[in-house]
Protein backbone atom coordinates (compact mmCIF):
# COMPACT_ATOMS: atom_id res chain seq x y z
CA UNK A 1 0.00 0.00 0.00
CA UNK A 2 1.14 3.80 -0.72
CA UNK A 3 -0.25 4.78 2.56
CA UNK A 4 -0.16 3.96 6.22
CA UNK A 5 -1.44 4.88 9.52
CA UNK A 6 0.88 7.38 11.09
CA UNK A 7 1.70 6.15 14.97
CA UNK A 8 0.70 9.69 16.66
CA UNK A 9 0.22 10.69 20.25
CA UNK A 10 -3.75 9.63 19.66
CA UNK A 11 -2.76 6.60 18.52
CA UNK A 12 -0.52 5.69 21.96
CA UNK A 13 -3.50 6.95 23.84
CA UNK A 14 -5.73 4.63 22.39
CA UNK A 15 -3.43 1.78 23.12
CA UNK A 16 -3.12 3.19 27.10
CA UNK A 17 -6.87 2.86 27.25
CA UNK A 18 -6.86 -0.30 25.65
CA UNK A 19 -4.22 -1.66 28.13
CA UNK A 20 -6.33 -0.41 31.07
CA UNK A 21 -9.42 -2.23 30.29
CA UNK A 22 -7.29 -5.26 29.95
CA UNK A 23 -5.45 -4.67 33.51
CA UNK A 24 -8.78 -3.66 34.61
CA UNK A 25 -10.97 -6.85 33.23
CA UNK A 26 -8.30 -8.72 34.81
CA UNK A 27 -8.57 -7.27 38.65
CA UNK A 28 -11.97 -6.25 38.27
CA UNK A 29 -13.57 -8.59 41.08
CA UNK A 30 -15.98 -8.55 44.05
CA UNK A 31 -14.30 -7.57 47.32
CA UNK A 32 -12.47 -9.85 48.54
CA UNK A 33 -14.30 -11.02 52.23
CA UNK A 34 -11.75 -13.41 54.50
CA UNK A 35 -14.33 -16.68 54.81
CA UNK A 36 -14.98 -18.58 58.28
CA UNK A 37 -14.21 -21.58 58.68
CA UNK A 38 -17.29 -22.75 58.40
CA UNK A 39 -17.66 -21.60 54.99
CA UNK A 40 -14.38 -22.65 53.87
CA UNK A 41 -15.24 -26.36 54.92
CA UNK A 42 -18.56 -27.12 53.74
CA UNK A 43 -19.06 -29.25 50.63
CA UNK A 44 -22.02 -28.02 48.89
CA UNK A 45 -21.19 -29.74 45.57
CA UNK A 46 -23.99 -32.14 46.12
CA UNK A 47 -26.41 -29.11 46.81
CA UNK A 48 -25.27 -27.36 43.57
CA UNK A 49 -25.52 -30.03 41.21
CA UNK A 50 -29.41 -30.23 42.85
CA UNK A 51 -31.91 -29.96 40.11
CA UNK A 52 -34.87 -26.91 40.77
CA UNK A 53 -37.76 -26.17 39.38
CA UNK A 54 -37.98 -21.74 38.59
CA UNK A 55 -39.38 -19.89 36.02
CA UNK A 56 -40.63 -22.50 34.21
CA UNK A 57 -37.53 -24.11 33.72
CA UNK A 58 -35.67 -27.12 35.43
CA UNK A 59 -32.19 -25.87 35.85
CA UNK A 60 -28.70 -26.14 38.67
CA UNK A 61 -29.03 -25.15 42.46
CA UNK A 62 -26.19 -23.10 41.51
CA UNK A 63 -27.30 -21.30 38.58
CA UNK A 64 -31.05 -20.37 40.31
CA UNK A 65 -29.13 -19.22 43.30
CA UNK A 66 -26.63 -16.79 41.47
CA UNK A 67 -29.75 -15.60 39.85
CA UNK A 68 -31.46 -14.81 42.89
CA UNK A 69 -28.16 -13.51 45.03
CA UNK A 70 -27.45 -11.04 41.85
CA UNK A 71 -31.25 -9.92 42.06
CA UNK A 72 -30.61 -9.03 45.86
CA UNK A 73 -26.80 -8.07 45.97
CA UNK A 74 -25.73 -7.03 41.87
CA UNK A 75 -22.83 -7.82 40.55
CA UNK A 76 -20.84 -8.63 43.47
CA UNK A 77 -22.72 -11.03 45.21
CA UNK A 78 -22.87 -11.25 49.31
CA UNK A 79 -19.12 -10.84 50.55
CA UNK A 80 -17.67 -12.26 48.08
CA UNK A 81 -19.63 -15.52 48.67
CA UNK A 82 -20.25 -18.45 46.37
CA UNK A 83 -24.39 -17.90 45.78
CA UNK A 84 -25.26 -21.24 46.89
CA UNK A 85 -23.93 -20.77 50.26
CA UNK A 86 -25.15 -17.08 50.50
CA UNK A 87 -28.74 -17.92 49.30
CA UNK A 88 -28.58 -20.85 52.40
CA UNK A 89 -26.90 -18.66 55.25
CA UNK A 90 -29.25 -15.90 53.93
CA UNK A 91 -32.31 -18.24 54.58
CA UNK A 92 -31.04 -20.19 57.93
CA UNK A 93 -29.24 -17.02 59.74
CA UNK A 94 -31.03 -13.91 58.14
CA UNK A 95 -31.00 -11.85 61.21
CA UNK A 96 -26.99 -11.74 60.98
CA UNK A 97 -27.62 -10.13 57.79
CA UNK A 98 -29.69 -7.20 58.91
CA UNK A 99 -26.59 -4.73 59.51
CA UNK A 100 -24.23 -6.10 56.19
CA UNK A 101 -24.33 -4.44 53.37
CA UNK A 102 -26.19 -7.00 50.94
CA UNK A 103 -28.70 -4.75 48.99
CA UNK A 104 -27.16 -3.12 45.75
CA UNK A 105 -28.75 -0.11 44.50
CA UNK A 106 -28.20 1.66 40.60
CA UNK A 107 -25.99 5.01 40.45
CA UNK A 108 -29.60 6.27 38.92
CA UNK A 109 -30.79 6.86 43.02
CA UNK A 110 -27.67 6.48 44.77
CA UNK A 111 -26.78 10.09 45.02
CA UNK A 112 -30.22 10.96 46.32
CA UNK A 113 -29.70 8.03 48.47
CA UNK A 114 -26.26 8.93 50.16
CA UNK A 115 -27.90 12.57 50.92
CA UNK A 116 -30.28 11.27 52.97
CA UNK A 117 -28.24 8.61 54.67
CA UNK A 118 -25.72 11.31 55.37
CA UNK A 119 -28.87 13.53 57.08
CA UNK A 120 -29.06 10.25 58.80
CA UNK A 121 -25.83 10.36 60.49
CA UNK A 122 -24.41 7.21 59.01
CA UNK A 123 -20.72 7.71 58.92
CA UNK A 124 -19.17 9.74 55.88
CA UNK A 125 -17.03 6.37 54.94
CA UNK A 126 -20.08 4.40 54.97
CA UNK A 127 -21.86 7.01 52.70
CA UNK A 128 -18.93 7.31 50.33
CA UNK A 129 -18.32 3.64 50.16
CA UNK A 130 -22.10 2.87 49.26
CA UNK A 131 -21.71 5.63 46.19
CA UNK A 132 -18.60 3.86 44.80
CA UNK A 133 -20.26 0.29 44.67
CA UNK A 134 -24.31 0.35 45.65
CA UNK A 135 -24.32 -1.73 48.35
CA UNK A 136 -26.44 -0.87 51.45
CA UNK A 137 -27.61 -2.62 54.71
CA UNK A 138 -31.67 -3.25 55.70
CA UNK A 139 -30.85 -1.35 58.61
CA UNK A 140 -29.57 1.47 56.49
CA UNK A 141 -32.48 1.72 54.09
CA UNK A 142 -35.00 2.08 57.07
CA UNK A 143 -33.58 4.66 58.31
CA UNK A 144 -36.63 7.18 58.28
CA UNK A 145 -35.14 9.51 55.74
CA UNK A 146 -33.31 6.80 53.57
CA UNK A 147 -37.13 5.34 53.84
CA UNK A 148 -38.59 8.80 52.84
CA UNK A 149 -36.59 9.53 50.26
CA UNK A 150 -37.29 6.22 48.73
CA UNK A 151 -40.72 6.18 49.20
CA UNK A 152 -40.66 9.95 47.58
CA UNK A 153 -38.53 8.60 44.40
CA UNK A 154 -41.09 5.78 43.96
CA UNK A 155 -43.86 8.13 43.12
CA UNK A 156 -41.15 9.85 39.79
CA UNK A 157 -42.78 7.18 37.71
CA UNK A 158 -40.36 8.43 34.21
CA UNK A 159 -37.27 8.58 35.74
CA UNK A 160 -36.34 6.68 39.41
CA UNK A 161 -39.56 4.50 40.25
CA UNK A 162 -37.97 1.33 38.30
CA UNK A 163 -34.74 1.92 40.87
CA UNK A 164 -36.91 1.88 43.45
CA UNK A 165 -38.60 -1.05 42.68
CA UNK A 166 -35.25 -3.24 42.45
CA UNK A 167 -34.57 -2.40 45.71
CA UNK A 168 -37.68 -3.60 47.21
CA UNK A 169 -38.01 -6.49 45.27
CA UNK A 170 -34.11 -7.41 46.43
CA UNK A 171 -35.65 -6.99 49.96
CA UNK A 172 -38.68 -8.95 49.06
CA UNK A 173 -36.17 -12.25 47.87
CA UNK A 174 -33.83 -10.99 50.68
CA UNK A 175 -36.71 -12.84 53.42
CA UNK A 176 -36.73 -16.02 54.41
CA UNK A 177 -39.71 -16.77 53.80
CA UNK A 178 -39.63 -15.88 50.31
CA UNK A 179 -36.07 -17.97 49.41
CA UNK A 180 -37.93 -20.66 51.02
CA UNK A 181 -40.74 -20.65 48.99
CA UNK A 182 -39.14 -20.50 45.77
CA UNK A 183 -36.63 -23.58 46.66
CA UNK A 184 -38.76 -25.73 44.35
CA UNK A 185 -36.73 -28.60 44.91
CA UNK A 186 -39.07 -31.82 45.10
CA UNK A 187 -39.95 -33.40 41.72
CA UNK A 188 -43.55 -34.45 41.40
CA UNK A 189 -43.74 -37.80 42.96
CA UNK A 190 -46.13 -39.26 40.42
CA UNK A 191 -43.52 -38.45 37.01
CA UNK A 192 -45.94 -36.08 35.48
CA UNK A 193 -43.20 -33.51 33.83
CA UNK A 194 -45.75 -30.83 33.56
CA UNK A 195 -46.45 -30.40 36.60
CA UNK A 196 -44.99 -27.51 38.91
CA UNK A 197 -42.18 -28.87 41.06
CA UNK A 198 -42.78 -29.07 45.02
CA UNK A 199 -41.62 -26.38 47.41
CA UNK A 200 -38.96 -28.00 50.02
CA UNK A 201 -41.28 -26.05 52.73
CA UNK A 202 -44.10 -28.13 51.63
CA UNK A 203 -42.45 -31.60 52.75
CA UNK A 204 -40.22 -30.70 55.48
CA UNK A 205 -42.38 -27.29 56.92
CA UNK A 206 -40.71 -24.48 58.30
CA UNK A 207 -39.62 -24.46 61.88
CA UNK A 208 -35.85 -24.49 60.46
CA UNK A 209 -36.74 -21.30 59.70
CA UNK A 210 -36.62 -19.93 63.73
CA UNK A 211 -38.41 -16.30 63.52
CA UNK A 212 -40.41 -17.46 66.88
CA UNK A 213 -43.75 -18.29 65.33
CA UNK A 214 -44.89 -21.85 65.67
CA UNK A 215 -45.45 -23.44 61.93
CA UNK A 216 -45.74 -27.06 62.77
CA UNK A 217 -44.81 -30.13 60.61
CA UNK A 218 -45.63 -30.14 57.07
CA UNK A 219 -49.15 -32.03 55.89
CA UNK A 220 -49.15 -34.90 53.93
CA UNK A 221 -47.39 -34.31 50.12
CA UNK A 222 -49.76 -36.42 47.44
CA UNK A 223 -48.07 -38.89 45.72
CA UNK A 224 -44.97 -39.18 48.16
CA UNK A 225 -44.85 -41.58 50.31
CA UNK A 226 -45.12 -40.93 54.21
CA UNK A 227 -41.47 -42.88 54.59
CA UNK A 228 -39.47 -41.25 52.04
CA UNK A 229 -41.45 -37.42 53.13
CA UNK A 230 -39.96 -38.47 56.80
CA UNK A 231 -36.98 -38.96 55.82
CA UNK A 232 -36.57 -36.00 53.34
CA UNK A 233 -37.27 -33.86 56.75
CA UNK A 234 -35.45 -35.45 58.80
CA UNK A 235 -32.24 -34.88 56.98
CA UNK A 236 -33.26 -31.20 55.79
CA UNK A 237 -33.60 -30.86 59.99
CA UNK A 238 -30.16 -32.08 60.02
CA UNK A 239 -28.78 -29.51 57.59
CA UNK A 240 -30.29 -26.73 59.20
CA UNK A 241 -29.50 -27.58 62.28
CA UNK A 242 -25.55 -28.23 61.26
CA UNK A 243 -25.52 -25.13 59.46
CA UNK A 244 -26.89 -23.05 62.64
CA UNK A 245 -24.17 -24.61 64.46
CA UNK A 246 -21.24 -23.99 62.03
CA UNK A 247 -20.72 -28.08 61.92
CA UNK A 248 -19.19 -27.99 58.32
CA UNK A 249 -18.40 -32.06 58.75
CA UNK A 250 -22.51 -32.72 59.84
CA UNK A 251 -23.94 -30.17 57.22
CA UNK A 252 -21.52 -31.89 54.15
CA UNK A 253 -22.72 -35.36 55.14
CA UNK A 254 -26.65 -33.82 55.95
CA UNK A 255 -26.39 -31.71 52.39
CA UNK A 256 -25.41 -35.13 50.56
CA UNK A 257 -28.08 -37.28 51.83
CA UNK A 258 -30.72 -34.86 51.30
CA UNK A 259 -29.71 -34.79 47.72
CA UNK A 260 -29.68 -38.37 46.98
CA UNK A 261 -33.22 -38.51 48.99
CA UNK A 262 -34.75 -35.76 46.48
CA UNK A 263 -33.51 -37.31 43.29
CA UNK A 264 -34.75 -40.62 44.70
CA UNK A 265 -38.71 -39.12 44.25
CA UNK A 266 -38.43 -39.39 40.71
CA UNK A 267 -35.28 -41.08 39.71
CA UNK A 268 -36.33 -42.20 36.19
CA UNK A 269 -37.38 -38.43 35.36
CA UNK A 270 -34.52 -36.41 37.00
CA UNK A 271 -32.25 -34.19 35.21
CA UNK A 272 -28.99 -35.79 34.24
CA UNK A 273 -26.12 -35.58 36.71
CA UNK A 274 -24.34 -34.42 33.98
CA UNK A 275 -25.96 -31.46 32.31
CA UNK A 276 -26.80 -30.24 36.15
CA UNK A 277 -23.04 -30.19 36.43
CA UNK A 278 -22.37 -28.99 33.28
CA UNK A 279 -25.00 -25.82 33.89
CA UNK A 280 -23.38 -24.86 37.44
CA UNK A 281 -19.56 -25.19 35.98
CA UNK A 282 -20.72 -22.75 33.41
CA UNK A 283 -21.75 -20.36 35.83
CA UNK A 284 -18.83 -20.55 37.73
CA UNK A 285 -16.96 -19.18 34.67
CA UNK A 286 -19.48 -16.57 34.58
CA UNK A 287 -20.41 -18.04 31.05
CA UNK A 288 -17.38 -17.00 29.38
CA UNK A 289 -17.83 -13.79 29.20
CA UNK A 290 -14.10 -13.17 30.14
CA UNK A 291 -13.28 -14.12 26.60
CA UNK A 292 -13.08 -10.46 25.48
CA UNK A 293 -10.03 -10.63 27.12
CA UNK A 294 -8.83 -12.92 24.22
CA UNK A 295 -10.50 -11.28 21.54
CA UNK A 296 -8.70 -8.35 22.62
CA UNK A 297 -4.94 -9.66 22.46
CA UNK A 298 -6.27 -10.90 18.90
CA UNK A 299 -6.78 -7.24 17.56
CA UNK A 300 -3.07 -6.58 18.28
CA UNK A 301 -1.82 -8.53 15.93
CA UNK A 302 -4.19 -8.01 13.44
CA UNK A 303 -3.53 -3.92 13.50
CA UNK A 304 0.11 -4.44 13.11
CA UNK A 305 -0.82 -7.21 10.22
CA UNK A 306 -3.53 -4.27 8.49
CA UNK A 307 -1.52 -1.72 9.16
CA UNK A 308 2.09 -2.46 8.14
CA UNK A 309 1.13 -6.10 6.28
CA UNK A 310 3.29 -8.02 8.49
CA UNK A 311 2.15 -11.89 7.81
CA UNK A 312 3.88 -13.00 10.84
CA UNK A 313 1.12 -11.08 12.92
CA UNK A 314 -1.28 -11.84 10.47
CA UNK A 315 -1.27 -15.27 11.21
CA UNK A 316 -0.62 -14.81 14.92
CA UNK A 317 -3.71 -12.93 14.81
CA UNK A 318 -5.91 -15.77 13.47
CA UNK A 319 -4.31 -17.91 15.66
CA UNK A 320 -5.82 -15.87 18.41
CA UNK A 321 -9.25 -15.60 16.56
CA UNK A 322 -9.61 -19.18 16.28
CA UNK A 323 -9.12 -19.51 20.01
CA UNK A 324 -11.81 -16.46 20.71
CA UNK A 325 -13.98 -18.34 18.41
CA UNK A 326 -13.80 -21.70 19.75
CA UNK A 327 -14.14 -20.25 23.31
CA UNK A 328 -17.31 -18.20 22.17
CA UNK A 329 -18.72 -21.38 20.44
CA UNK A 330 -18.64 -23.15 22.80
CA UNK A 331 -20.20 -20.83 25.24
CA UNK A 332 -23.22 -20.98 22.61
CA UNK A 333 -23.18 -24.79 22.52
CA UNK A 334 -23.25 -24.94 26.05
CA UNK A 335 -25.95 -22.69 26.35
CA UNK A 336 -28.05 -24.53 23.24
CA UNK A 337 -27.43 -27.87 24.74
CA UNK A 338 -29.11 -26.63 28.71
CA UNK A 339 -31.23 -24.83 27.12
CA UNK A 340 -32.77 -27.02 24.43
CA UNK A 341 -32.95 -23.84 22.11
CA UNK A 342 -31.06 -22.13 20.12
CA UNK A 343 -29.43 -19.29 22.13
CA UNK A 344 -31.00 -15.88 20.79
CA UNK A 345 -34.35 -15.30 22.93
CA UNK A 346 -32.61 -12.51 25.22
CA UNK A 347 -30.24 -9.40 24.81
CA UNK A 348 -27.35 -11.13 26.49
CA UNK A 349 -27.93 -14.20 24.15
CA UNK A 350 -28.81 -11.94 21.25
CA UNK A 351 -25.29 -10.33 21.80
CA UNK A 352 -23.34 -13.26 22.11
CA UNK A 353 -25.00 -14.93 18.90
CA UNK A 354 -25.12 -11.61 16.85
CA UNK A 355 -21.18 -11.17 17.69
CA UNK A 356 -20.60 -14.99 16.98
CA UNK A 357 -22.53 -14.30 13.17
CA UNK A 358 -19.88 -11.58 12.55
CA UNK A 359 -16.72 -13.70 13.46
CA UNK A 360 -18.02 -16.74 11.42
CA UNK A 361 -18.97 -13.77 8.34
CA UNK A 362 -15.48 -12.27 8.73
CA UNK A 363 -13.94 -16.31 8.35
CA UNK A 364 -15.91 -16.93 5.03
CA UNK A 365 -15.41 -12.82 3.71
CA UNK A 366 -11.23 -13.00 4.35
CA UNK A 367 -11.21 -16.58 1.96
CA UNK A 368 -12.73 -13.94 -0.80
CA UNK A 369 -9.74 -11.53 0.36
CA UNK A 370 -6.83 -13.51 1.19
CA UNK A 371 -5.32 -12.60 -2.48
CA UNK A 372 -6.43 -8.69 -1.59
CA UNK A 373 -4.72 -5.65 0.69
CA UNK A 374 -8.21 -6.18 2.77
CA UNK A 375 -6.98 -9.29 4.20
CA UNK A 376 -7.31 -8.73 7.88
CA UNK A 377 -9.77 -6.30 8.08
CA UNK A 378 -12.35 -8.22 8.46
CA UNK A 379 -10.93 -10.79 11.72
CA UNK A 380 -10.03 -6.85 13.25
CA UNK A 381 -13.76 -5.67 12.74
CA UNK A 382 -15.16 -8.60 13.92
CA UNK A 383 -12.95 -9.25 16.73
CA UNK A 384 -13.28 -5.25 17.97
CA UNK A 385 -16.92 -5.96 17.80
CA UNK A 386 -17.19 -9.76 19.88
CA UNK A 387 -15.06 -7.48 22.44
CA UNK A 388 -17.09 -4.56 22.70
CA UNK A 389 -19.93 -6.59 23.24
CA UNK A 390 -18.38 -9.38 26.05
CA UNK A 391 -17.11 -6.56 28.01
CA UNK A 392 -20.74 -5.34 28.09
CA UNK A 393 -21.68 -8.46 29.50
CA UNK A 394 -18.49 -8.54 31.68
CA UNK A 395 -18.89 -5.12 33.20
CA UNK A 396 -22.61 -4.91 32.91
CA UNK A 397 -24.14 -8.29 34.47
CA UNK A 398 -26.93 -6.75 36.27
CA UNK A 399 -28.24 -5.11 32.68
CA UNK A 400 -27.30 -8.01 30.44
CA UNK A 401 -28.30 -11.06 32.63
CA UNK A 402 -26.81 -14.59 31.74
CA UNK A 403 -29.82 -16.05 32.98
CA UNK A 404 -30.81 -19.38 31.10
CA UNK A 405 -34.45 -18.95 30.52
CA UNK A 406 -37.39 -20.33 28.48
CA UNK A 407 -39.02 -18.73 24.98
CA UNK A 408 -41.85 -16.79 25.71
CA UNK A 409 -44.65 -18.72 23.75
CA UNK A 410 -45.58 -16.01 21.16
CA UNK A 411 -41.93 -16.31 20.43
CA UNK A 412 -41.51 -20.23 20.23
CA UNK A 413 -41.77 -20.21 16.15
CA UNK A 414 -39.43 -21.34 13.50
CA UNK A 415 -39.72 -17.58 12.83
CA UNK A 416 -37.44 -16.95 15.81
CA UNK A 417 -34.68 -18.71 14.39
CA UNK A 418 -35.08 -17.36 10.99
CA UNK A 419 -35.93 -13.53 11.03
CA UNK A 420 -33.49 -13.00 14.96
CA UNK A 421 -30.55 -14.48 13.26
CA UNK A 422 -30.89 -12.67 10.05
CA UNK A 423 -31.21 -9.14 11.86
CA UNK A 424 -28.75 -9.94 14.49
CA UNK A 425 -26.27 -11.14 11.69
CA UNK A 426 -26.85 -7.88 9.68
CA UNK A 427 -26.27 -5.99 13.17
CA UNK A 428 -22.70 -7.37 13.41
CA UNK A 429 -21.77 -6.83 9.92
CA UNK A 430 -23.18 -2.68 10.46
CA UNK A 431 -20.77 -2.76 13.36
CA UNK A 432 -18.01 -4.01 11.57
CA UNK A 433 -18.77 -1.77 8.51
CA UNK A 434 -18.58 1.19 11.35
CA UNK A 435 -14.69 0.03 12.53
CA UNK A 436 -13.70 0.06 8.85
CA UNK A 437 -15.60 3.33 8.49
CA UNK A 438 -14.12 4.98 11.59
CA UNK A 439 -10.39 3.49 10.28
CA UNK A 440 -11.04 5.34 6.97
CA UNK A 441 -12.16 8.86 9.01
CA UNK A 442 -9.37 8.44 11.30
CA UNK A 443 -7.03 8.01 7.97
CA UNK A 444 -8.74 11.20 6.42
CA UNK A 445 -8.62 13.65 9.48
CA UNK A 446 -4.91 12.54 9.91
CA UNK A 447 -4.49 14.01 6.49
CA UNK A 448 -4.38 10.93 4.28
CA UNK A 449 -5.27 10.43 0.61
CA UNK A 450 -8.99 11.27 -0.08
CA UNK A 451 -8.90 8.35 -2.84
CA UNK A 452 -11.31 5.75 -2.75
CA UNK A 453 -11.79 2.05 -4.28
CA UNK A 454 -13.10 2.49 -7.83
CA UNK A 455 -14.54 -1.38 -7.59
CA UNK A 456 -15.58 -2.10 -4.41
CA UNK A 457 -18.38 -4.04 -3.05
CA UNK A 458 -19.76 -7.87 -2.38
CA UNK A 459 -19.93 -8.79 -6.16
CA UNK A 460 -16.43 -7.71 -6.94
CA UNK A 461 -14.74 -10.14 -4.35
CA UNK A 462 -16.65 -12.74 -6.44
CA UNK A 463 -15.39 -11.46 -9.42
CA UNK A 464 -12.38 -10.68 -8.25
CA UNK A 465 -11.88 -14.39 -7.32
CA UNK A 466 -12.63 -15.40 -11.04
CA UNK A 467 -10.27 -17.51 -13.27
CA UNK A 468 -7.58 -14.93 -14.69
CA UNK A 469 -8.61 -12.23 -12.37
CA UNK A 470 -7.25 -13.04 -9.04
CA UNK A 471 -4.37 -10.39 -9.06
CA UNK A 472 -6.23 -7.21 -10.16
CA UNK A 473 -8.29 -5.90 -7.62
CA UNK A 474 -6.50 -4.15 -4.74
CA UNK A 475 -3.54 -5.75 -5.23
CA UNK A 476 -1.36 -4.80 -1.78
CA UNK A 477 1.50 -3.26 -4.09
CA UNK A 478 -0.58 -0.89 -5.71
CA UNK A 479 -3.59 -0.19 -3.63
CA UNK A 480 -3.43 2.64 -1.14
CA UNK A 481 -4.80 3.37 2.32
CA UNK A 482 -7.95 5.55 1.67
CA UNK A 483 -8.98 2.78 -1.22
CA UNK A 484 -8.41 -0.49 1.21
CA UNK A 485 -10.25 0.75 3.85
CA UNK A 486 -13.32 2.38 1.65
CA UNK A 487 -13.94 -1.07 -0.18
CA UNK A 488 -13.95 -3.34 3.54
CA UNK A 489 -16.65 -0.49 4.12
CA UNK A 490 -18.69 -1.12 1.12
CA UNK A 491 -18.39 -5.06 1.29
CA UNK A 492 -20.02 -4.76 5.01
CA UNK A 493 -22.79 -2.14 3.97
CA UNK A 494 -23.67 -4.09 0.91
CA UNK A 495 -23.89 -7.43 2.98
CA UNK A 496 -25.75 -5.79 5.99
CA UNK A 497 -28.01 -3.81 3.69
CA UNK A 498 -29.27 -7.07 1.93
CA UNK A 499 -29.63 -8.94 5.08
CA UNK A 500 -31.17 -6.09 6.69
CA UNK A 501 -33.72 -5.72 4.05
CA UNK A 502 -34.28 -9.98 4.30
CA UNK A 503 -34.95 -9.60 7.88
CA UNK A 504 -37.50 -6.96 7.52
CA UNK A 505 -39.18 -8.87 5.23
CA UNK A 506 -38.97 -12.16 7.24
CA UNK A 507 -39.88 -9.93 10.33
CA UNK A 508 -42.82 -8.82 9.05
CA UNK A 509 -44.34 -12.84 7.70
CA UNK A 510 -43.45 -13.75 11.04
CA UNK A 511 -45.79 -10.67 12.71
CA UNK A 512 -48.60 -11.27 10.11
CA UNK A 513 -48.07 -14.69 11.03
CA UNK A 514 -47.98 -14.14 15.31
CA UNK A 515 -50.05 -11.15 15.49
CA UNK A 516 -52.47 -10.45 11.95
CA UNK A 517 -50.43 -7.85 10.41
CA UNK A 518 -47.29 -7.51 8.48
CA UNK A 519 -46.43 -3.69 10.04
CA UNK A 520 -47.94 -2.12 13.30
CA UNK A 521 -45.07 0.54 13.74
CA UNK A 522 -44.09 -0.56 17.17
CA UNK A 523 -40.35 1.29 17.83
CA UNK A 524 -37.86 -1.45 17.15
CA UNK A 525 -39.82 -1.96 13.72
CA UNK A 526 -39.75 2.10 12.69
CA UNK A 527 -36.14 2.19 13.64
CA UNK A 528 -34.71 -1.47 12.12
CA UNK A 529 -36.50 0.39 9.18
CA UNK A 530 -34.65 4.08 9.86
CA UNK A 531 -31.20 2.10 9.77
CA UNK A 532 -32.55 0.84 6.42
CA UNK A 533 -33.19 4.23 4.70
CA UNK A 534 -30.08 5.06 6.04
CA UNK A 535 -27.63 2.59 4.40
CA UNK A 536 -30.43 2.98 1.07
CA UNK A 537 -29.38 6.64 1.58
CA UNK A 538 -25.91 5.81 1.55
CA UNK A 539 -26.06 3.80 -1.82
CA UNK A 540 -27.63 6.86 -3.58
CA UNK A 541 -24.73 8.91 -2.15
CA UNK A 542 -22.36 7.18 -3.51
CA UNK A 543 -23.18 7.79 -6.76
CA UNK A 544 -23.96 11.70 -6.65
CA UNK A 545 -21.11 12.79 -4.08
CA UNK A 546 -17.94 13.67 -5.28
CA UNK A 547 -16.16 12.69 -1.61
CA UNK A 548 -17.51 9.63 -1.50
CA UNK A 549 -15.01 7.71 0.64
CA UNK A 550 -15.73 10.27 3.28
CA UNK A 551 -19.81 10.34 2.94
CA UNK A 552 -19.57 6.51 2.71
CA UNK A 553 -17.80 6.55 5.80
CA UNK A 554 -19.91 9.43 8.03
CA UNK A 555 -23.25 7.37 7.33
CA UNK A 556 -21.98 4.01 7.67
CA UNK A 557 -20.87 5.19 11.28
CA UNK A 558 -24.50 7.27 11.37
CA UNK A 559 -26.42 3.58 10.26
CA UNK A 560 -24.21 2.28 12.93
CA UNK A 561 -25.37 4.90 15.33
CA UNK A 562 -29.39 4.21 14.73
CA UNK A 563 -28.71 0.24 15.24
CA UNK A 564 -27.07 0.52 18.59
CA UNK A 565 -30.08 3.26 19.34
CA UNK A 566 -32.79 0.72 18.00
CA UNK A 567 -30.82 -2.36 20.02
CA UNK A 568 -29.92 -0.29 23.27
CA UNK A 569 -32.40 2.60 23.91
CA UNK A 570 -35.75 0.85 22.63
CA UNK A 571 -34.77 -2.55 24.16
CA UNK A 572 -34.31 -1.04 27.67
CA UNK A 573 -36.07 2.23 27.76
CA UNK A 574 -39.01 2.30 25.39
CA UNK A 575 -41.70 0.19 25.75
CA UNK A 576 -42.97 -1.95 22.59
CA UNK A 577 -43.75 -5.70 21.19
CA UNK A 578 -40.17 -5.92 20.70
CA UNK A 579 -39.04 -4.71 24.65
CA UNK A 580 -38.06 -8.90 25.13
CA UNK A 581 -35.42 -8.69 21.96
Amino acid sequence: MKSRIPVRIADAGVILIVGYFVVHGLTHRAPKVEKDQFAASVDLKPMRDLAIHDVGRIKSFDSYANSMIRSIAGPYGIEGEGPVYAYLDLMLNRDEYRNRKIIYMKKAIRQQVARAMEESGIPVDDVRTFIKDGMISEQQIFEPKVLAELQRMDTDVLRTAKFVNMVNSALMLADPHELSARMRVVPPPDGDQQKPWIAGEDVWGLDFLGDGHAHGAAGPVPGLSPELQKKISEQWSQVATAWKAKNADAASQAIAALAGSLRSVDPTNYPPQDKLSLESWYFRWHAFVWNWIVYIIAVVPLLLSVIYRWRGAYRAGILLVILAFGIHTASLGIRWYLSGRIPNSNMFEAVLAATWFGVLGAFFIEVFVRKTAMRGLFFLGSSVCAMVAMMCQHFMPTTLRSDIDNVMPVLDDVWLYIHTNVIIWSYALIGMAAITALLYLRHRLGGGDPTVAKAGGAGSLILNNAPGKGDSFLREDSATWGQVLDASTMVLMELSFVMLWAGLVMGAIWADHSWGRPWGWDPKEVFALCTFVIFMILLHVRFKVRDKGFWTAVLAVAGCGVMLFNWIVINFKISGLHSYA
